[in-house]
């Protein structure tokens, strides 16, 4: 899985621009690693906001095992001084998170949030290793610009 991947900024720029009250959005691994986010979230703060998500998702999970069925946490929501958290699944071992102002409508959040994970969570799905005969680049041709960006604005064209 790729610890970076600017490839779907676009998507997530534009889930905030059309989204009141959403100051943040990242993409980050299970493990807690940011593999895309908005362009105003500074590089650092959006590694901390990824390890952050990922313990709070930790702990989701924990809690589903201990109390629930044992069958996942779909989403999780912290409400703080001046904000809003909500963090939900994306793909196989990826999460979509959300920072907001105070008075954001955390029910549009949320439906915004899926929709876009509806589009791209397939690509966020991390594939098993294999063996790559093109060498250890990868690189066959193409356009170069990634596939992800590829696959999800087909995928936007399909639903425009």
């Amino acid at each position: 899985m790729e610890t970076m991947d600017t490839s779907l900024d676009w998507l997530l720029e534009n889930l905030r621009h059309r989204t009141p009250g959403i100051r943040h959005v990242l993409v980050l691994s299970r493990d807690g690693l940011k593999m895309c986010h908005t362009s105003e979230l500074h590089v650092d703060r959006a590694d901390q906001l990824a390890a952050i998500c990922a313990g709070i998702q930790s702990l989701s999970l924990s809690a589903s095992a201990e109390f629930g069925d044992g069958g996942g946490a779909g989403q999780a929501m912290a409400e703080f001084g001046g904000g809003v958290l909500l963090i939900i699944g994306a793909g196989e071992g990826a999460h979509l998170a959300v920072v907001t102002d105070h008075d954001a409508d955390v029910g549009v959040v949320g439906h915004n949030m899926n929709e876009l994970v509806e589009q791209i969570g397939g690509f966020l799905t991390a594939a098993p290793r294999r063996i790559d005969p093109a060498g250890p680049t990868g690189r066959t041709g193409g356009s170069g610009r990634g596939e992800w960006a590829e696959r999800a604005e087909a995928g936007a064209e399909r639903t425009r």
